[in-house]
């Protein structure tokens, strides 16, 4: 172990600059519906328990220079970054102790359960700041094990609602893999009284939205569909989940903190949380009424819902910046970034979709599983191949002189129905990374086929943001 980190005269201050850190990291890595858990729970329980001291002085570390931040952008959608500096590598020999700490107590059988399920949630996000989403999705897993066995404790009760949300933020990235989603049987009602509330029911009816969308896809791929095409099973599917998402909107449009937000007749929010939610229920809204539709046209009647979302994203998005006007290097939490990229990704109109683009990239960079920057860098380049059917950008530049244009609709051939990015080591040592993409098309007959395309990403791997 490195001399600077025994436990030594200069701990102390090391202990009270990195409780300090992380009481003013805690909002940004939080937002303001979680701290009484980051700021509260975490504070409280590692003046006492070595284990998660160890672990927060790790993450402490780790949030003041991510990784994430000084790695090449496409390499985190496959691997997590590489550590490179004596901070990384500091903030590591502190991850280890404390998980060292934590397995002996567990071997010895007098492990405590708050203290357990505490250093889980801080171990998920010393993984995401490292940029490392199968060690995250792993310890996640591990908490909902843990979880399922416990009795009921008011520890329990205050981190189920995180745990279910990182398990619908492990469903989409995954693509519906089957043990994301282990809490399911644990789904709170439709009722709520709170904004806290509301959220967890919200993101309860995204995971059954994403569920939906993976069951239709998987239906047409077996059925060889065509245009009309409708399992009867996955219709009753879509209008229970539609009038549970309309019970949702109903709800929280009486909420007291909705009802003071509103001006006159007009739906205009300058609270960040609310923004937030009715940018997800604008974004769940849209992929409901357009799931079962094989055509992706379905998506140009809902151009002022696209817009909606727009419109309600400064709001959100200001409301997370630091005191210095920058946006926190990492959020435990997703943010703006699923209704955004739903945006950018799916809305045929070009100027909205290049607007969604700007917004991605002015958008905190880390949210939970997902990275901001990289994620719109592969959109705008599926703007381009649907915008240019003919063109296969080979820069980054050439991406940005592309994007400053008018831009038009795609036609339906054109558009993307399900993309991926791999990397690999071509024999120079060159990394290569590949944008894979499909697309759908009906044949003389009617029925829906499918062409898969793969193109070597545009170098640089980064795009000039100014479009």
């Amino acid at each position: 172990m490195s001399p600077s980190l025994k436990r030594s005269g200069r701990i102390g201050s090391t202990k009270s600059r990195t409780g300090c850190n992380v009481c003013k990291a805690g909002p940004s890595l939080s937002g303001v519906l979680d701290a009484s858990f980051w700021r509260g729970s975490v504070l409280q329980t590692c003046r006492l328990e070595p284990a998660i001291w160890d672990a927060v002085i790790s993450l402490s570390s780790l949030y003041e220079r991510p990784p994430i931040h000084e790695s090449p952008a496409l390499q985190l959608i496959n691997d997590p970054a590489v550590v490179r500096h004596q901070s990384h590598r500091e903030a590591l020999v502190w991850y280890s102790r404390s998980l060292a700490a934590l397995r002996q107590r567990i071997t010895q059988g007098n492990a405590d359960f708050n203290v357990s399920l505490i250093s889980c949630v801080l171990f998920i996000a010393i993984e995401l700041l490292q940029g490392n989403r199968k060690a995250a999705v792993t310890l996640y897993r591990q908490g909902v094990r843990m979880m399922l066995g416990a009795e009921t404790s008011s520890m329990k009760s205050l981190l189920l609602p995180l745990f279910r949300r990182l398990g619908t933020w492990a469903l989409i990235i995954n693509d519906g893999s089957n043990d994301c989603w282990d809490l399911n049987s644990m789904l709170p009602g439709l009722e709520f009284k709170t904004i806290d509330g509301a959220r967890n029911v919200l993101c309860g009816l995204v995971a059954q939205m994403k569920s939906l969308d993976l069951d239709a896809k998987n239906y047409w791929k077996r059925r060889n569909a065509t245009r009309d095409d409708r399992s009867p099973a996955l219709v009753v599917r879509q209008q229970d989940l539609r009038k549970s998402l309309d019970h949702w909107y109903s709800k929280f449009m009486v909420l007291d903190c909705v009802q003071g937000q509103r001006l006159a007749h007009e739906m205009k929010f300058d609270d960040g949380a609310l923004a937030l939610l009715l940018m997800t229920y604008t974004s769940v809204f849209i992929e409901i009424q357009t799931c079962l539709d094989p055509d992706q046209t379905a998506y140009d009647d809902y151009e002022s819902e696209f817009t909606r979302i727009l419109d309600l994203a400064p709001v959100a998005i200001a409301s997370t910046r630091l005191v210095d006007g920058k946006q926190p290097p990492f959020m435990f939490e997703m943010g703006v970034f699923l209704p955004l990229f739903i945006t950018a990704l799916k809305c045929p109109f070009p100027q909205v979709r290049r607007r969604a683009l700007r917004l991605l990239w002015q958008a905190p960079p880390a949210q939970g599983l997902f990275m901001c920057g990289p994620a719109a860098d592969v959109v705008a380049v599926i703007v381009i191949l649907e915008e240019n059917p003919g063109i296969i950008p080979r820069t980054a530049s050439q991406v940005s002189q592309l994007l400053v244009q008018p831009g038009s609709i795609p036609a339906t051939a054109d558009r993307t129905c399900h993309f991926g990015v791999s990397s690999e080591v071509d024999d120079k040592g060159k990394t290569l990374n590949w944008l894979h993409y499909s697309q759908r098309y009906f044949d003389q007959d009617g029925r829906m086929q499918f062409t898969h395309k793969s193109i070597l990403f545009p170098e640089p791997n980064t795009l000039d943001q100014s479009i």
